[in-house]
């Protein structure tokens, strides 16, 4: 397989330089802070953001494109009659928006593109519409890029065609409205595998965060998509290439998140909750996207890809693992345990960490999230099936975007010792990542 046919990520040489270039010595080097240029929030967002993009349009450009979940039709309609009623513009919905965003259906709407001739692009939904979005802009933009060649500031002159990049998210968790990544998934490889695209541009300009778009949310949802806001902050506040801009978004999520993720669970209509997980999910998004996803990520990844399971619940089985092993060589957690309200003066470190991990979990289980493969319901996964799968895992994991960020050296026996403990994900076992 040549390096064309790979992501850059994948290439042992060039992993082996961006790990060198996320120790401390470099990372003041390069660090750019991205994030949308407008959000909107608030029960008159989306009436805003219909009056700056009806400004912004001229009369012969107000076609809109809007990307929107097959399950939620009744978003991309109320979105399309408020942009017509107030502003004279103009949508076609393109609703086949699947899960891990095969290449495939990218494709698809790019020949709708062609036809239409948008000038803004609208993602309604969660991780994957929001994907497909960004990733609709870059191949209608610039349809003979090779995807496995981008590097962050690969600036490529997007918004030639399209000028607007906007997301309207329908759950609070997957941050992908403030972030300049997104999951495709690369079916020419066999088997089909995960590609992570990053690019400055691909961040969207525009946001709305409305809970009309979230309240009706069930409380398995609402529980996944929180646990993935929770280790998008926490799994990113132990790595090395944080920074001053990243830890207060990161710490300031941690907090809204324990506070109203309990909440939004457990009654759907309570407003207050579901306002401030949205708003926790966006500050977690921008923290851990101007840093990178932690280790949990990319085993969670890996996991999900395989079993299927819901994306947020893949990471947080993964969370507690990633904290323990990154906090042998870091002291970043105790300030994840003073959120937690945690007392460190005077206490040794393991001791610390130790509480951490058993304040985590019992916030976990509070919220019915699983604490481990075992207890895992939607799939249920035998141990058998899982073992008989942990070469492929190890071997995705490994190759994954969020490896080259680690604080601690990850290799393959490594992701082996932890997708082993998973299973169970005893407390004692945890506790060994940090001593050995």
């Amino acid at each position: 397989m040549s390096r064309r046919d790979i992501a850059w990520y994948e290439d042992p040489k060039l992993k082996s330089l961006y790990i060198k270039a996320s120790s401390n010595a470099m990372r003041n080097y390069h660090g750019p802070i991205v994030s949308p240029k407008t959000t909107f929030t608030g029960t008159n967002s989306l009436i805003d953001f219909a009056n700056h993009l009806g400004g912004f349009l001229s009369a012969e450009d107000k076609r809109v494109l809007l990307v929107v979940d097959k399950d939620l039709p009744k978003f991309g309609e109320k979105v399309a009659e408020t942009l017509k009623s107030m502003k004279q513009i103009d949508s076609r919905i393109f609703s086949n928006v699947l899960p891990e965003v095969p290449r495939s259906t990218v494709m698809e709407a790019v020949e709708v593109c062609k036809e239409y001739d948008p000038k803004a692009i609208i993602a309604i939904g969660g991780g994957s519409a929001m994907d497909t979005a960004k990733m609709i802009l870059l191949m209608y933009e610039k349809p003979e890029i090779n995807l496995n060649n981008l590097m962050a500031p690969s600036y490529l002159g997007l918004r030639k065609k399209v000028y607007i990049l906007a997301a309207i998210p329908t759950t609070s968790g997957t941050g992908s409205e403030t972030t300049f990544i997104a999951v495709v998934t690369d079916t020419d490889r066999e088997p089909p595998k995960k590609t992570e695209v990053v690019l400055y541009e691909l961040c969207p300009d525009f946001v709305v965060l409305h809970t009309d778009f979230v309240k009706t949310m069930p409380p398995y949802l609402t529980m996944g998509t929180g646990m993935d806001a929770l280790a998008h902050a926490m799994g990113s506040y132990v790595l090395t290439m944080s920074t001053e801009f990243t830890d207060i978004n990161n710490l300031k999520a941690i907090q809204m998140i324990l506070d109203y993720l309990p909440r939004a669970v457990k009654r759907g209509n309570d407003l207050e909750a579901r306002s401030k997980m949205q708003l926790g999910s966006y500050i977690a998004g921008i923290g851990f996207g101007n840093v990178s996803g932690g280790v949990e990520h990319g085993l969670g990844h890996s996991f999900g890809a395989l079993f299927h399971a819901h994306h947020g619940i893949c990471v947080g089985l993964f969370l507690c693992i990633s904290l323990a092993f990154q906090s042998k060589v870091t002291d970043r957690f105790k300030d994840l345990a003073k959120v937690f309200k945690i007392k460190i003066e005077d206490r040794p470190r393991d001791e610390i960490l130790k509480e951490l991990l058993e304040k985590l979990r019992a916030f976990m289980k509070s919220v019915g999230c699983p604490l481990s493969i075992s207890e895992l319901e939607n799939p249920k996964v035998s141990r058998e099936e899982y073992m008989s799968k942990m070469d492929q895992m190890i071997e995705y994991a490994f190759d994954d975007y969020t490896t080259l960020s680690s604080t601690r050296k990850l290799d393959p026996p490594t992701i082996r010792w932890m997708y082993e403990i998973a299973y169970e994900n005893k407390l004692d076992d945890l506790m060994e990542l940090f001593y050995k």
